[in-house]
Protein backbone atom coordinates (compact mmCIF):
# COMPACT_ATOMS: atom_id res chain seq x y z
CA UNK A 1 0.00 0.00 0.00
CA UNK A 2 1.48 3.36 -1.02
CA UNK A 3 1.78 6.27 1.38
CA UNK A 4 -0.54 9.18 0.66
CA UNK A 5 1.18 12.31 -0.59
CA UNK A 6 -1.50 14.89 0.27
CA UNK A 7 0.61 17.03 2.57
CA UNK A 8 -0.81 20.53 2.99
CA UNK A 9 -4.39 19.63 2.09
CA UNK A 10 -7.32 18.28 4.06
CA UNK A 11 -7.01 14.51 4.24
CA UNK A 12 -9.99 12.36 3.34
CA UNK A 13 -10.14 9.36 5.72
CA UNK A 14 -12.66 6.55 5.45
CA UNK A 15 -13.94 5.08 8.73
CA UNK A 16 -14.89 1.50 7.96
CA UNK A 17 -15.64 -0.24 11.24
CA UNK A 18 -16.77 -3.83 10.85
CA UNK A 19 -17.45 -3.85 14.60
CA UNK A 20 -18.87 -0.46 15.62
CA UNK A 21 -18.72 1.12 19.05
CA UNK A 22 -19.52 4.80 19.60
CA UNK A 23 -16.56 5.13 21.99
CA UNK A 24 -14.15 4.06 19.25
CA UNK A 25 -15.79 6.62 16.96
CA UNK A 26 -15.30 9.31 19.62
CA UNK A 27 -11.58 8.59 19.83
CA UNK A 28 -11.15 8.68 16.05
CA UNK A 29 -13.20 11.87 15.80
CA UNK A 30 -11.07 13.59 18.47
CA UNK A 31 -7.89 13.04 16.42
CA UNK A 32 -9.70 13.95 13.20
CA UNK A 33 -10.62 17.34 14.68
CA UNK A 34 -7.05 17.93 15.84
CA UNK A 35 -5.55 17.10 12.42
CA UNK A 36 -8.37 18.67 10.37
CA UNK A 37 -9.34 15.50 8.54
CA UNK A 38 -12.48 15.01 6.56
CA UNK A 39 -13.75 11.84 8.27
CA UNK A 40 -15.91 9.93 5.80
CA UNK A 41 -18.60 8.02 7.74
CA UNK A 42 -20.85 7.41 4.74
CA UNK A 43 -20.92 3.64 5.21
CA UNK A 44 -22.05 3.72 8.86
CA UNK A 45 -25.77 3.53 8.16
CA UNK A 46 -25.93 0.80 5.53
CA UNK A 47 -22.42 -0.66 5.75
CA UNK A 48 -22.36 -1.12 2.00
CA UNK A 49 -18.77 -1.05 0.85
CA UNK A 50 -18.18 1.82 -1.58
CA UNK A 51 -17.81 0.81 -5.23
CA UNK A 52 -15.46 3.69 -5.96
CA UNK A 53 -13.61 5.48 -3.23
CA UNK A 54 -10.68 7.84 -3.40
CA UNK A 55 -8.98 9.18 -0.33
CA UNK A 56 -5.86 9.28 1.77
CA UNK A 57 -6.31 6.59 4.42
CA UNK A 58 -8.65 4.08 6.03
CA UNK A 59 -9.26 3.20 9.68
CA UNK A 60 -11.03 -0.10 10.11
CA UNK A 61 -11.92 -3.02 12.36
CA UNK A 62 -11.61 -6.20 10.34
CA UNK A 63 -13.88 -9.09 11.27
CA UNK A 64 -15.06 -12.30 9.59
CA UNK A 65 -16.34 -10.42 6.52
CA UNK A 66 -14.46 -11.59 3.43
CA UNK A 67 -15.91 -8.64 1.49
CA UNK A 68 -14.41 -6.15 3.94
CA UNK A 69 -11.05 -7.93 3.82
CA UNK A 70 -11.05 -7.95 0.01
CA UNK A 71 -11.91 -4.23 -0.12
CA UNK A 72 -9.06 -3.37 2.26
CA UNK A 73 -6.56 -5.47 0.31
CA UNK A 74 -7.45 -3.64 -2.92
CA UNK A 75 -6.71 -0.19 -1.50
CA UNK A 76 -3.43 1.57 -2.16
CA UNK A 77 -3.51 3.96 0.79
CA UNK A 78 -2.39 3.51 4.42
CA UNK A 79 -4.76 1.40 6.54
CA UNK A 80 -4.84 0.92 10.33
CA UNK A 81 -6.84 -1.89 11.94
CA UNK A 82 -8.32 -1.43 15.43
CA UNK A 83 -9.02 -5.12 15.96
CA UNK A 84 -6.93 -8.26 16.43
CA UNK A 85 -9.65 -10.45 14.91
CA UNK A 86 -7.76 -10.84 11.62
CA UNK A 87 -4.15 -10.98 12.73
CA UNK A 88 -3.44 -13.06 9.61
CA UNK A 89 -3.79 -9.83 7.58
CA UNK A 90 -0.56 -7.84 7.79
CA UNK A 91 -1.66 -4.33 8.85
CA UNK A 92 -0.54 -1.79 11.44
CA UNK A 93 -2.75 -2.28 14.50
CA UNK A 94 -3.86 -0.54 17.65
CA UNK A 95 -6.04 -2.88 19.65
CA UNK A 96 -6.96 -4.13 23.09
CA UNK A 97 -4.50 -6.19 25.10
CA UNK A 98 -6.74 -9.26 25.07
CA UNK A 99 -4.38 -11.47 27.06
CA UNK A 100 -4.12 -8.68 29.63
CA UNK A 101 -7.92 -8.52 29.78
CA UNK A 102 -8.02 -12.24 30.59
CA UNK A 103 -5.38 -11.90 33.30
CA UNK A 104 -7.19 -8.94 34.84
CA UNK A 105 -10.42 -10.97 34.93
CA UNK A 106 -8.58 -13.78 36.72
CA UNK A 107 -7.10 -11.33 39.25
CA UNK A 108 -10.59 -10.01 39.97
CA UNK A 109 -11.93 -13.48 40.71
CA UNK A 110 -8.87 -14.57 42.69
CA UNK A 111 -9.25 -11.53 44.97
CA UNK A 112 -12.80 -12.69 45.69
CA UNK A 113 -11.50 -16.09 46.79
CA UNK A 114 -12.77 -18.23 43.90
CA UNK A 115 -11.31 -21.67 43.31
CA UNK A 116 -13.53 -22.98 40.49
CA UNK A 117 -13.20 -21.27 37.11
CA UNK A 118 -14.85 -21.59 33.71
CA UNK A 119 -14.75 -19.87 30.32
CA UNK A 120 -17.68 -19.30 27.97
CA UNK A 121 -17.95 -17.87 24.45
CA UNK A 122 -20.79 -18.24 21.98
CA UNK A 123 -18.34 -18.46 19.07
CA UNK A 124 -14.65 -19.09 18.55
CA UNK A 125 -12.42 -16.29 17.25
CA UNK A 126 -8.86 -14.99 17.86
CA UNK A 127 -10.02 -12.22 20.23
CA UNK A 128 -11.82 -14.66 22.50
CA UNK A 129 -8.99 -17.17 22.29
CA UNK A 130 -6.46 -14.66 23.58
CA UNK A 131 -8.76 -13.53 26.40
CA UNK A 132 -9.30 -17.14 27.42
CA UNK A 133 -5.56 -17.87 27.29
CA UNK A 134 -4.72 -14.89 29.51
CA UNK A 135 -7.41 -15.97 31.98
CA UNK A 136 -6.20 -19.58 31.95
CA UNK A 137 -2.54 -18.64 32.38
CA UNK A 138 -3.23 -16.56 35.48
CA UNK A 139 -5.44 -19.09 37.25
CA UNK A 140 -2.94 -21.85 36.38
CA UNK A 141 -0.26 -19.76 38.14
CA UNK A 142 -2.54 -19.79 41.19
CA UNK A 143 -2.87 -23.58 40.92
CA UNK A 144 -6.36 -23.96 39.46
CA UNK A 145 -7.70 -25.62 36.28
CA UNK A 146 -10.14 -24.06 33.81
CA UNK A 147 -13.37 -25.68 32.69
CA UNK A 148 -14.28 -24.88 29.07
CA UNK A 149 -17.97 -24.24 28.38
CA UNK A 150 -17.44 -23.06 24.80
CA UNK A 151 -16.83 -24.95 21.59
CA UNK A 152 -19.28 -27.28 19.94
CA UNK A 153 -22.82 -26.69 21.17
CA UNK A 154 -22.07 -23.35 22.82
CA UNK A 155 -25.04 -21.71 21.10
CA UNK A 156 -27.39 -24.57 22.02
CA UNK A 157 -29.44 -23.72 25.11
CA UNK A 158 -29.97 -27.35 26.17
CA UNK A 159 -26.28 -28.18 25.82
CA UNK A 160 -25.13 -25.14 27.80
CA UNK A 161 -27.77 -25.68 30.50
CA UNK A 162 -26.39 -29.18 31.02
CA UNK A 163 -22.84 -27.79 31.27
CA UNK A 164 -23.92 -25.13 33.76
CA UNK A 165 -25.61 -27.67 36.03
CA UNK A 166 -22.40 -29.76 36.04
CA UNK A 167 -20.22 -26.90 37.34
CA UNK A 168 -18.44 -27.19 40.67
CA UNK A 169 -19.86 -24.32 42.74
CA UNK A 170 -19.36 -21.54 43.50
CA UNK A 171 -17.90 -21.03 40.04
CA UNK A 172 -16.35 -17.92 38.49
CA UNK A 173 -17.24 -17.71 34.79
CA UNK A 174 -15.41 -15.36 32.43
CA UNK A 175 -17.04 -14.70 29.06
CA UNK A 176 -15.73 -13.27 25.80
CA UNK A 177 -17.99 -10.19 25.83
CA UNK A 178 -20.93 -8.53 27.55
CA UNK A 179 -23.28 -10.01 24.94
CA UNK A 180 -22.05 -13.51 25.74
CA UNK A 181 -22.29 -12.76 29.47
CA UNK A 182 -25.90 -11.59 29.14
CA UNK A 183 -26.91 -14.70 27.19
CA UNK A 184 -25.08 -16.97 29.61
CA UNK A 185 -26.51 -15.31 32.73
CA UNK A 186 -30.03 -15.90 31.42
CA UNK A 187 -29.25 -19.62 31.20
CA UNK A 188 -27.82 -19.63 34.74
CA UNK A 189 -31.14 -18.27 35.99
CA UNK A 190 -33.00 -20.82 33.85
CA UNK A 191 -30.91 -23.56 35.48
CA UNK A 192 -32.24 -22.40 38.86
CA UNK A 193 -28.87 -21.16 40.13
CA UNK A 194 -28.12 -17.92 41.95
CA UNK A 195 -25.87 -15.18 40.53
CA UNK A 196 -23.30 -14.48 41.98
CA UNK A 197 -23.58 -16.81 45.01
CA UNK A 198 -23.43 -20.02 42.96
CA UNK A 199 -22.23 -18.79 39.56
CA UNK A 200 -20.46 -15.45 39.09
CA UNK A 201 -20.46 -13.98 35.58
CA UNK A 202 -17.99 -11.46 34.13
CA UNK A 203 -18.09 -9.89 30.67
CA UNK A 204 -15.88 -7.54 28.65
CA UNK A 205 -16.56 -4.09 27.09
CA UNK A 206 -18.59 -2.49 29.92
CA UNK A 207 -21.58 -1.61 27.76
CA UNK A 208 -24.22 -0.11 30.13
CA UNK A 209 -27.01 -0.90 27.65
CA UNK A 210 -26.15 -4.58 28.05
CA UNK A 211 -24.72 -4.82 31.56
CA UNK A 212 -27.40 -2.81 33.36
CA UNK A 213 -30.44 -4.17 31.52
CA UNK A 214 -30.40 -7.79 32.67
CA UNK A 215 -31.93 -9.35 35.78
CA UNK A 216 -28.57 -9.39 37.58
CA UNK A 217 -26.42 -6.42 36.45
CA UNK A 218 -23.17 -7.65 34.94
CA UNK A 219 -19.64 -6.88 36.05
CA UNK A 220 -17.42 -6.17 33.06
CA UNK A 221 -13.79 -5.51 32.15
CA UNK A 222 -13.58 -1.91 30.96
CA UNK A 223 -12.23 -1.94 27.42
CA UNK A 224 -10.70 1.45 26.52
CA UNK A 225 -12.35 1.88 23.12
CA UNK A 226 -11.82 5.64 23.00
CA UNK A 227 -8.08 5.41 23.54
CA UNK A 228 -7.84 2.67 20.89
CA UNK A 229 -9.67 4.89 18.39
CA UNK A 230 -7.51 7.91 19.16
CA UNK A 231 -4.16 6.08 19.06
CA UNK A 232 -5.16 4.25 15.89
CA UNK A 233 -6.10 7.49 14.19
CA UNK A 234 -2.81 9.07 15.28
CA UNK A 235 -0.88 6.12 13.82
CA UNK A 236 -2.80 6.50 10.56
CA UNK A 237 -1.96 10.21 10.46
CA UNK A 238 1.75 9.36 10.81
CA UNK A 239 1.51 6.85 7.97
CA UNK A 240 -0.30 9.31 5.70
CA UNK A 241 2.44 11.85 6.45
CA UNK A 242 5.07 9.39 5.26
CA UNK A 243 6.67 8.98 8.69
CA UNK A 244 8.68 5.86 9.39
CA UNK A 245 6.85 3.59 11.82
CA UNK A 246 8.82 1.11 13.93
CA UNK A 247 7.79 -2.50 14.39
CA UNK A 248 6.83 -1.64 17.96
CA UNK A 249 4.43 1.06 16.77
CA UNK A 250 2.91 -1.23 14.12
CA UNK A 251 1.33 -3.25 16.92
CA UNK A 252 0.11 -1.24 19.89
CA UNK A 253 -1.76 -3.06 22.67
CA UNK A 254 -3.95 -0.82 24.81
CA UNK A 255 -4.49 -2.03 28.40
CA UNK A 256 -7.96 -2.21 29.90
CA UNK A 257 -9.18 0.18 32.60
CA UNK A 258 -10.04 -2.41 35.27
CA UNK A 259 -13.31 -4.10 36.19
CA UNK A 260 -16.60 -2.27 36.60
CA UNK A 261 -18.05 -4.25 39.50
CA UNK A 262 -21.78 -4.88 39.45
CA UNK A 263 -23.92 -7.49 41.14
CA UNK A 264 -22.93 -10.48 38.98
CA UNK A 265 -19.52 -10.87 40.70
CA UNK A 266 -20.07 -8.90 43.92
CA UNK A 267 -19.63 -11.84 46.27
CA UNK A 268 -16.76 -13.21 48.35
CA UNK A 269 -16.45 -16.84 47.29
CA UNK A 270 -14.63 -17.97 50.44
CA UNK A 271 -15.92 -20.97 52.35
CA UNK A 272 -13.82 -20.36 55.47
CA UNK A 273 -16.06 -18.26 57.78
CA UNK A 274 -13.01 -16.81 59.57
CA UNK A 275 -11.55 -15.49 56.31
CA UNK A 276 -14.91 -14.16 55.13
CA UNK A 277 -15.16 -12.24 58.39
CA UNK A 278 -11.60 -10.96 58.00
CA UNK A 279 -12.26 -9.78 54.44
CA UNK A 280 -15.43 -8.02 55.57
CA UNK A 281 -13.46 -6.23 58.29
CA UNK A 282 -10.85 -5.11 55.76
CA UNK A 283 -13.55 -3.83 53.39
CA UNK A 284 -15.16 -1.87 56.22
CA UNK A 285 -12.03 -0.44 57.83
CA UNK A 286 -9.58 0.02 54.93
CA UNK A 287 -9.32 3.78 55.66
CA UNK A 288 -8.02 3.11 59.16
CA UNK A 289 -4.54 2.15 60.25
CA UNK A 290 -5.08 -1.52 61.04
CA UNK A 291 -2.43 -4.17 61.66
CA UNK A 292 -2.58 -7.92 61.25
CA UNK A 293 -2.16 -8.26 65.03
CA UNK A 294 -5.24 -6.07 65.57
CA UNK A 295 -7.23 -8.15 63.10
CA UNK A 296 -6.17 -11.36 64.82
CA UNK A 297 -7.21 -9.94 68.20
CA UNK A 298 -10.64 -8.95 66.86
CA UNK A 299 -11.12 -12.40 65.37
CA UNK A 300 -9.77 -14.18 68.48
CA UNK A 301 -7.11 -16.21 66.66
CA UNK A 302 -3.34 -16.12 66.52
CA UNK A 303 -1.63 -14.02 63.88
CA UNK A 304 0.02 -17.10 62.38
CA UNK A 305 -3.33 -18.92 62.08
CA UNK A 306 -4.98 -15.92 60.44
CA UNK A 307 -2.15 -15.33 57.96
CA UNK A 308 -1.89 -19.00 56.99
CA UNK A 309 -5.62 -19.48 56.47
CA UNK A 310 -5.99 -16.15 54.64
CA UNK A 311 -3.26 -16.95 52.12
CA UNK A 312 -4.66 -20.44 51.62
CA UNK A 313 -8.14 -19.07 50.88
CA UNK A 314 -7.34 -15.90 48.91
CA UNK A 315 -3.88 -16.63 47.39
CA UNK A 316 -2.63 -13.28 48.77
CA UNK A 317 -1.26 -12.01 52.03
CA UNK A 318 -3.52 -9.86 54.20
CA UNK A 319 -1.36 -6.85 53.43
CA UNK A 320 -1.53 -7.45 49.66
CA UNK A 321 -5.31 -7.78 49.82
CA UNK A 322 -5.66 -4.60 51.90
CA UNK A 323 -3.56 -2.62 49.42
CA UNK A 324 -5.83 -3.81 46.59
CA UNK A 325 -8.91 -2.70 48.53
CA UNK A 326 -7.35 0.71 49.22
CA UNK A 327 -6.33 1.18 45.59
CA UNK A 328 -9.84 0.40 44.36
CA UNK A 329 -11.22 2.88 46.90
CA UNK A 330 -8.76 5.54 45.72
CA UNK A 331 -9.76 4.89 42.11
CA UNK A 332 -13.45 5.37 43.01
CA UNK A 333 -12.68 8.67 44.75
CA UNK A 334 -10.79 9.85 41.67
CA UNK A 335 -13.71 8.85 39.44
CA UNK A 336 -16.39 10.47 41.56
CA UNK A 337 -15.04 13.63 43.18
CA UNK A 338 -12.70 16.58 43.09
CA UNK A 339 -10.80 15.88 46.32
CA UNK A 340 -7.07 16.49 46.16
CA UNK A 341 -4.73 13.52 45.72
CA UNK A 342 -3.51 14.15 49.28
CA UNK A 343 -7.08 13.92 50.64
CA UNK A 344 -7.85 10.82 48.58
CA UNK A 345 -4.69 9.12 49.85
CA UNK A 346 -5.87 9.70 53.43
CA UNK A 347 -9.47 8.65 52.69
CA UNK A 348 -8.15 5.43 51.10
CA UNK A 349 -5.95 4.50 54.06
CA UNK A 350 -2.52 5.47 52.71
CA UNK A 351 -0.23 7.23 55.19
CA UNK A 352 1.32 9.52 52.58
CA UNK A 353 0.26 10.85 49.19
CA UNK A 354 3.63 9.80 47.76
CA UNK A 355 3.01 6.17 48.78
CA UNK A 356 -0.47 6.29 47.24
CA UNK A 357 0.90 7.78 44.01
CA UNK A 358 3.72 5.24 43.69
CA UNK A 359 1.46 2.26 44.46
CA UNK A 360 -1.28 3.53 42.13
CA UNK A 361 1.20 3.97 39.28
CA UNK A 362 2.64 0.50 39.81
CA UNK A 363 -0.85 -1.04 39.64
CA UNK A 364 -2.52 1.06 36.92
CA UNK A 365 0.43 2.31 34.88
CA UNK A 366 -0.18 6.01 35.52
CA UNK A 367 -0.21 8.46 38.42
CA UNK A 368 -3.51 9.42 40.13
CA UNK A 369 -3.27 12.88 38.56
CA UNK A 370 -2.90 11.54 35.02
CA UNK A 371 -5.69 9.02 35.64
CA UNK A 372 -8.03 11.80 36.83
CA UNK A 373 -7.28 13.97 33.77
CA UNK A 374 -7.81 10.98 31.50
CA UNK A 375 -11.17 10.17 33.09
CA UNK A 376 -12.17 13.83 33.09
CA UNK A 377 -11.46 14.16 29.36
CA UNK A 378 -14.11 11.53 28.65
CA UNK A 379 -16.92 13.21 30.61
Amino acid sequence: MRKSANKGKIRNVLMLLGSYDHRTHQGIAALARERHWHLDVSVLKSFQLPERWQGDGIITTLNSSHGLEAFIRRQRVPVVDLSSWRDDVDLPRVTADDRGIGKLAAEHYLRLGHRNFAWFALSVNPVGRRRMEGFQERIAEAGYPLQRLDGRGAANRAVVLKRIRSLSRPCAVFTKSDYDAAWFSGLVREAGLQIPEEVAVLGVDNSPLVCECVATPLSSVKHDFERIGYQGARLLDDLMSGKAVSAKKRLQLVPSEGVEVRQSTDYLAVSDPLIRQCMDLLQQSFAESISVDQLADQLAVSRRTLETRFRGAVQQSIREYLIQVRLQAGKRYLDEGQESVESIAALSGFCHASHFTATFKQKFGMTPGIYRRKVGSKT
